[in-house]
């Protein structure tokens, strides 16, 4: 999974990022519509979709085809610390310095790509670790960025176990394969078998799926059971 950081990910990328995220955070449900990103920064749609492009390229978001976009979990931990940069900034200008809300946003917005983890984390600590922002919105805990070492790939369940499927790492055909398979964020998926060449035999509600070793590492899971007890089945991979 690639690591990213604010050194290779340019304001431009970000305010993107951020455009999304602020959507999702507002209530609208993903996929985002390409045109309501286009609305909220102004923009035309020609460069949206150059932009969505390039940000699907670097696994940050993924493209559905006439629905919109979706944030990865890369491109969640990226908006997560950006997010909690300007609310920092924000109760720091208001409430240290006496900045009207509406500054405070416009100059925040401006200091939230520059700000490294540890000035973030000090800043946190001398303003008392406040949970909200001056205009309400949640800060981001700097562990709930980390959330996402707590998931694990479909590859390290043992057959038995079922888990929800927290995030899928996975771009254009194999994304759509797996939506169509029904297998998307919040389905519970159960490893009934595994293939000689690592191949996974799962259970989800339309049936069963038989998915590749590379397929099922880009699946994410989250709280692991065991489902039932039996021994370890085999199965002869097709092709």
């Amino acid at each position: 999974m690639t690591n990213h950081n604010f050194e290779n990910i340019s304001e431009s990328e970000q305010m993107y990022l951020i455009t999304i995220a602020r959507l999702i955070e507002d209530g609208q449900p993903e996929p985002i519509p390409l045109s309501d990103i286009a609305r909220e920064m102004s923009v035309l749609p020609v460069s949206v979709n150059q932009m969505v492009r390039k940000l699907e390229g670097e696994r940050l978001l993924q493209y559905l085809p006439y629905k919109g976009v979706e944030l990865t979990s890369q491109g969640k931990e990226v908006t997560l610390r950006i997010l909690r940069n300007r609310r920092l900034w924000e109760v720091f200008l208001v409430d240290q310095l006496n900045v009207s809300l509406e500054e405070a946003d416009a100059m925040a917005c401006a200091m939230e790509h520059v700000t490294p983890d540890d000035i973030a984390q000090r800043l946190a600590k001398f303003l008392g670790d406040p949970a909200t922002g001056p205009g309400g919105q949640p800060i981001p805990n700097i562990d709930a960025a980390q959330v996402l070492q707590n998931w694990v790939p479909l590859t390290n369940l043992e057959v038995g176990m079922q888990a929800h499927i927290a995030q899928i790492d996975a771009l254009g055909a194999v994304a759509r394969f797996l939506t169509e398979e029904g297998l998307r964020p919040g389905s519970v998926v159960t490893l009934r078998a595994i293939g000689a060449h690592g191949s996974r035999l799962v259970e989800e509600e339309k049936g069963y799926v038989e998915l590749s070793v590379e397929i099922a590492s880009s699946i994410l899971l989250s709280q692991p059971t065991l489902a039932y007890q039996s021994s370890h089945l085999r199965i002869n991979k097709q092709g």
